[in-house]
């Protein structure tokens, strides 16, 4: 069960709703914003682990919110919703369970639009749980849009069957495969071979799962950082979402020697 969710759930100063018109989803999908003060350096997507708005498992960016200033300068924070449960499939034959192209091709555009005329930042994936699992995957599929995948208690990295609801999103078993995490990681493994782009943290619920990615990571050679240190309950929290930035930074900082310098 998760824990209650945050009593102080105010949205930072610069936070901004954009209500979202997709063909990929139901209508009334949207992605909420935090927009930093200083110029912009990174994109980070917070993935969500419930339909629509839910906040069963906290908020995102309330808990963003709440993190040091350094671990947030210069970043944009993303949190879109999903009509389904979000693990970021598409569905093999509904036109409006499509959760992949709507993050892709309609999420992302719509944010990076946001910059006007700056160039493109990098653009990274934050998430757990189910969030941790199409963080991942996403990164695998695409990894000429997003940079680096910051990963907490990711699931489905252990041997056991697909979730009920990865299952019903799907819609078919041939779909299921093509989103099989630890599949992708194995088939597009060689694409990750270069900079460290993967930061695996555990320790929450799902502990077999942080010992199996890892040791998947580590057998196809994909440079990566394992944690898990940082111990925390099974919901957006600052107790994990801090040390998982703080990674985030790290390996982006590999990519990127100076983003600082960069001229956006």
């Amino acid at each position: 069960m998760p824990s209650p969710p945050s009593a102080h759930e105010h949205l930072p100063a610069g936070t901004r709703l954009v209500l979202l018109e997709s063909p990929f989803q139901r209508p009334g999908t949207q992605v909420t914003v935090i927009w930093p003060e200083q110029r912009v350096r990174r994109v980070v997507l917070a993935l969500p682990v419930e339909k629509d708005d839910g906040r069963k498992y906290g908020h995102s960016l309330a808990e963003i919110g709440r993190l040091p200033a350094h671990l947030r300068d210069g970043a944009v924070f993303a949190a879109p919703t999903f009509s389904e449960s979000p693990w970021l499939v598409n569905h093999a034959t509904r036109a409006d369970c499509q959760q992949e192209d709507h993050l892709v091709r309609v999420v992302v555009p719509t944010v990076l639009a946001l910059l006007g005329g700056q160039a493109r930042p990098p653009v990274h994936l934050l998430g757990f749980s189910k969030g941790g699992f199409a963080a991942l995957n996403l990164l695998t599929r695409h990894p000429g849009l997003f940079a680096v995948a910051s990963v907490w208690d990711a699931s489905l990295l252990s041997d056991r069957p697909p979730h009920p609801q990865l299952v019903d999103v799907a819609g078919s078993t041939a779909r299921l495969d093509e989103y099989d995490v630890r599949q992708n990681l194995r088939r597009h493994a060689q694409v990750l071979h270069g900079a460290r782009r993967i930061a695996l943290g555990g320790i929450g619920t799902l502990e077999a799962d942080w010992t199996a990615g890892r040791q998947l990571l580590e057998a196809l050679g994909i440079p990566h950082d394992a944690y898990r240190d940082a111990p925390a309950d099974h919901r957006w929290d600052t107790a994990w979402l801090a040390p998982a930035l703080q990674h985030l930074l790290a390996l982006e900082a590999g990519l990127l020697p100076d983003p600082s310098a960069r001229q956006e």
